[in-house]
């Protein structure tokens, strides 16, 4: 199985949060490390009649280390124990063909699928089974060890197990004797799947961040505190995407223990965001001292609406840097700006992705003022493509391309010329949102379009209804928007086809049926407005929906036979697509 640039759902290593509801634990997933070592593996015994008892117990670790049964209610595993389990099956017996097969495809996808129809509680009778093997040796202390980490696994996994009073004491006797166990050394390198909301499986280590900058001779910060709105996506239930805004906080105070500025993120961060944190803090640094802005002493304390989550990606950076950059200045920030975007030690804003349902979720929010980078000036088109001219009337969007651009956008109290344009701007979009067609043909609208344009030439929704007006408007997605579309729309079957492809066995029933009919209907709402790159493969994921929609008539192996043929065209498709330079480069923004 080879990972592929558009397999099912979701943007995040390339948005502000992968979610708001939990759903980096879905995409997100640590490797155990196997070249640690928690015991010798090379001295486990489990005696000349055990050898059922072993295959047993690595089968049943290995099982729990792949995505459970994502069909049965309570089947979600928490990745961490899934990645536990997995790490003691592949010690047990690393050539054991379940621990091999689950490993591969984790660190491949993130995600692997075992046999269905396992039960919890047949799976942890199993783990029990290995571990009385286990402890029949005595004196084997790394038996012992083993069994230690195994009675772990089976307790969290189901501690409702009726074997689990037994468990429970093993796990006291074992503690008693001095038997420890330490997972944190069993950490390896993250796995992010790859979707289309992440296209290139990015993620890495999540811990909270620390940040310094060494003091100054400042009195104090001019001010303690600031906020300000980031645009996200969230993924739903359904597996379908939506936009949402949210709020991230800054605290500044005093403590007697620190020397410098000292800047944390309270919660755990990926990578992307604590590399985000570093080019802000340099940033500051260039921007601040030589004007002897800098105090000494202060903690900075950053928490996302959330404060719960585990979040991740480069796109905070503009919104962060905004906001602290605040806590230098003074300068309070307007509540109705929201903005997405990297961030350079420069100060220059980078591109990202999924801008079009980013825009849309301010739009909810009641948000009034949009900053997207310039990179991303195709990707908000995509609004008027899908929603018509109505969003750009709701909400004013601009591109950025550094911070004087985004702190002129984001001041609560603007420039006078600034607040002028953006009253200008208003005054037409709410005359078009009164008379429609009748105003879109008044020649004084477009006067005063293209006035607004002329005082500030970012203000990317006046130029959009200009050009809109004019009839020169984009009919077309770009070629990110066709990509985040029909993999939005369709990623519910991709999953199902996944499992079904993997196991070889049909779950046609009228759950996924209804899933395909839904998902067929969506993508048929693209029709004529997908880019041309992206025609064959709109037409490819139709296909398999009308193939799962019409369901068996010719016998399972026949459907299922079809179904692989439908499967194997998409991802010959997606690998032509991954290929091309073009989409390559938008898509990774």
């Amino acid at each position: 199985m080879k990972p592929n640039l558009f397999s099912a759902l979701m943007i995040c290593a390339l948005l502000l949060f992968p979610s708001l509801q939990g759903q980096e634990e879905d995409n997100l997933f640590y490797l155990p490390d196997m070249e640690a070592e928690l015991f010798d593996t090379g001295e486990l015994d489990f005696g000349r009649r055990g050898t059922f008892d072993k295959s047993g117990l690595v089968a049943a670790l290995a099982r729990i280390a792949s995505d459970f049964d994502p069909e049965e209610k309570n089947g979600k595993v928490p990745n961490l124990l899934r990645s536990n389990a997995l790490g003691i099956a592949g010690r047990i017996n690393p050539e054991a063909k379940s621990f091999k097969t689950t490993y591969e495809q984790l660190a491949q996808d993130a995600e692997a699928y075992g046999s269905s129809g396992t039960s919890k509680d047949r799976l942890v009778g199993n783990i029990f089974r290995g571990i009385r093997t286990l402890l029949k040796e005595k004196s084997n202390e790394d038996n012992r060890i083993c069994a230690a980490y195994c009675v772990d696994v089976a307790l969290r996994f189901l501690p409702g197990h009726k074997s689990a009073g037994d468990l429970e004491k093993i796990q006291q006797d074992l503690e008693n004797d001095g038997i420890e166990i330490d997972w944190d050394q069993l950490q390896g390198k993250a796995v992010v799947k790859e979707t289309p909301w992440n296209p290139f499986g990015q993620g890495g280590r999540m811990a909270p961040r620390k940040e310094k900058m060494p003091g100054g001779d400042a009195k104090s910060l001019a001010s303690n505190q600031s906020s300000v709105v980031g645009l996200v996506v969230v993924t739903l239930g359904s597996g379908k995407h939506a936009g949402a805004a949210a709020e991230i906080i800054a605290t500044a105070l005093r403590e007697e223990n620190v020397k410098g500025v000292e800047f944390n993120i309270d919660q755990k961060v990926g990578d992307m965001m604590g590399n985000s944190l570093k080019s802000i803090r340099d940033y500051l640094r260039v921007t601040y001292e030589p004007k002897g802005m800098v105090p000494d002493g202060y903690q900075v304390s950053i928490v996302f609406q959330d404060r719960d989550q585990r979040v991740d990606g480069p796109s905070a950076g503009t919104a962060m840097a905004l906001m602290l950059d605040s806590l230098f200045s003074g300068e309070k920030l307007d509540e109705e700006f929201a903005c997405t975007g990297g961030i350079t030690p420069n100060g220059k804003v980078t591109s990202i992705g999924g801008v079009a349902a980013k825009i849309r979720g301010a739009t909810r929010r009641k948000c009034k003022i949009v900053g997207v980078p310039e990179g991303n000036a195709k990707g908000v088109s995509d609004i008027l493509v899908l929603d018509g001219i109505q969003p750009l009337l709701d909400i004013q969007v601009f591109t950025m391309k550094d911070m004087d651009e985004a702190r002129t956008l984001s001041r609560a109290e603007k420039e006078k010329d600034v607040q002028s344009t953006l009253d200008d701007f208003k005054s037409v979009a709410d005359v078009i949102a009164d008379q429609g067609d009748t105003a879109l043909k008044n020649s004084r609208v477009q006067e005063r379009l293209e006035e607004v344009l002329e005082n500030m030439p970012n203000h990317i929704s006046a130029q959009l209804l200009l050009d809109y007006i004019r009839g020169k408007a984009p009919e077309q997605l770009s070629v990110g928007g066709s990509f985040h579309e029909i993999d939005s729309r369709s990623s519910g079957v991709f999953s199902r086809v996944q499992r079904m492809m993997f196991r070889g066995k049909l779950s046609e029933g009228a759950e996924t049926r209804s899933a395909a009919e839904d998902a067929r209907k969506e993508l048929e709402e693209l029709d004529g407005k997908v880019h041309e790159k992206f025609e064959e493969y709109h037409r490819a994921t139709i296909g398999i929906c009308r193939t799962i929609e019409e369901g068996i008539e010719d016998g399972e192996k026949e459907f299922l036979r079809e179904l692989k043929s439908k499967w194997s065209k998409i991802n010959s498709i997606r690998k032509k697509l991954r290929d091309d330079p073009e989409i390559f480069e938008e898509i990774r923004g």
